[in-house]
């Protein structure tokens, strides 16, 4: 009987963690509680999957390229607001 409530508990406290970190980190609502049913239902799959996607996530917010220009399709790493190549006005 203890193993099944340290089982569940365990559980439940590592998807409470994932969740405050997904709220740190801007994730949307829907996907807070996803995190958390995931993680905690799942753990061996959700909680790796969320430590991949999470430092992703960061990248994307603070705008680490590279970046794929859409007029002449080369890549260029730095944020600017026209294509180094072709000098496109770039969004």
């Amino acid at each position: 009987m203890e193993w099944l409530i340290v089982s569940l508990i365990i559980p439940l406290l590592i998807a409470g963690w994932v969740a405050s970190d997904a709220r740190r980190r801007g994730f949307s609502r829907n996907a807070i509680i996803g995190w958390f049913l995931g993680v905690w239902l799942i753990l061996i799959v959700f909680l790796p999957l969320y430590l991949i996607l999470r430092n992703r996530r960061k990248e994307e917010k603070e705008g680490k390229g590279p970046w794929v220009c859409p007029y002449c399709g080369r890549l260029y790493t730095e944020k600017t607001p026209f294509c180094p190549y072709c000098g496109h006005k770039l969004e």
